[in-house]
């Protein structure tokens, strides 16, 4: 891509140009971008994007007889170009500075988000940021088939033995299709180094396991290329407060709940328990000295507003089997979460030739300490001229489609942490 042409910037608070491997950087990041195949996207006009459906079948032909037809045809998927955006705020002391800095700024946090974006919207279909439906239509969760991750004994292969059970299912479904690399979460990586046997030897060797080298390219998980990348959970570092309401649901007249977090349950609390009394329960699961990272308020029996500070301590369920009255028991309780912290995927392993993303050639950036932001995403405004800030806006377009969903296979976390 060629340099990016800055137009009415400051000389003092970034370059006049930005050179196209800034933007490459997205492309690397993400790891659905690095096993797709990359096609030509008009942002102003829908693009036709064969795919082709099946390998077309070649037949042997007498001399002089007529040559057979495929039945195997080319499916056309249309791909629309979406814009992602992202606005960074940055101190004006270190813009001022040095313009170096404010690149630097760029260089290292655009690219980052952007491939994570674009990841968690081709995986599962959502905005990252709000966790509301994202700009594709087609998505690799779509797929039917799904395999648990720490679900085999170890004596029965664990996760090696997992890892080919997916794969299994793409290349034997009512559709075969190849298999051609995994998108994965990083955090499969130390649970695949650290499954060992009954013996407790280490079930993945170096040439089945090379997820340690310094960037996607090179990786390989079973054999097959690996590229990693957070956006395929949703969950990472310095992502803010979870907010979930959790509500019960089913009209309970009586009965207890319980609420399970990172895989530590509290007792039973009662159908009509107040916020502060599922506060306490849910505090007494946490590590000794973080009684303040979890709030809860809300009216008694719900809905909970459940504020989990920093992140986080892991995934949260509700177990209302234990309630009466209604449809309670049968019911199950729902909980809406902003932003999603874990979709609880490892990962997306099939034949990534059956999918397709293009990126729009012209990317816009705006830079002003003029405007108002929201931090945080809050409902509060603020001014970066009086808050002494500098606003980065990044603005790129993406497309992506897939073929058949049946060509993918997800891969789920057994304890879901």
């Amino acid at each position: 891509m060629a340099a990016v042409q800055l137009n009415n910037v400051n000389g003092t608070l970034l370059p006049p140009t930005l050179p196209g491997p800034l933007f490459q950087q997205a492309s690397e990041s993400s790891a659905v971008m690095q096993l797709a195949r990359k096609v030509p996207l008009s942002m102003t006009a829908a693009t036709a994007i064969p795919v082709m459906l099946d390998v077309p079948t070649a037949g042997w032909v007498a001399e002089g007889a007529a040559k057979p037809v495929s039945a195997s045809g080319v499916g056309i998927k249309t791909m629309t170009g979406k814009k992602v955006a992202l606005l960074v705020p940055v101190s004006q002391e270190v813009a001022m500075s040095n313009a170096a800095g404010l690149y630097e700024q760029l260089q290292q946090d655009l690219p980052t988000a952007i491939g994570r974006a674009f990841d968690y919207a081709a995986i599962h279909g959502k905005d990252l940021a709000s966790g509301g439906a994202g700009p594709f239509g087609d998505y690799l969760a779509k797929t039917p088939y799904t395999q648990t991750i720490g679900g085999t004994a170890a004596s029965a292969g664990g996760v090696y033995a997992d890892l080919w059970k997916g794969v299994q299912q793409v290349l034997n479904g009512n559709t075969p299709y190849n298999f051609t690399g995994f998108a994965a979460d990083p955090r499969l990586i130390p649970e695949a180094a650290l499954s060992v046997d009954n013996n407790g030897r280490p079930i993945f060797v170096d040439n089945s396991f090379n997820a340690n080298a310094g960037s996607n390219a090179g990786r390989s998980l079973i054999g097959y290329p690996v590229s990693f990348n957070t956006g395929v959970s949703g969950r990472y570092y310095r992502q803010g407060n979870a907010v979930q309401v959790v509500t019960i649901v089913g009209s309970p007249t009586g009965g207890t709940f319980t609420v399970t977090l990172g895989g530590s349950t509290t007792s039973a609390l009662a159908y009509n328990a107040a916020a502060a009394t599922v506060q306490t329960a849910m505090r007494a699961l946490l590590p000794a000295g973080n009684d303040g990272a979890i709030t809860v308020s809300g009216s008694a029996g719900g809905p909970y507003t459940v504020t989990q500070v920093g992140g986080g301590f892991g995934p949260l369920a509700v177990d209302q089997t234990g309630l009466t009255g209604g449809t309670a028991a049968a019911s199950q309780a729902t909980i809406a979460q902003s932003p999603v912290l874990d979709s609880g995927l490892r990962a997306i392993g099939g034949d990534f030739t059956k999918c397709a993303w293009g990126q729009g050639m012209d990317i816009t950036i705006k830079v002003s300490d003029q405007a108002s932001y929201t931090p945080d995403g809050g409902t509060t405004w603020v001014s970066a001229f009086q808050s002494n800030m500098v606003l980065l806006l990044v603005e790129a377009y993406f497309g992506f489609v897939m073929a058949d969903p049946l060509a993918f296979v997800a891969y789920t976390h057994a304890a879901g942490t």
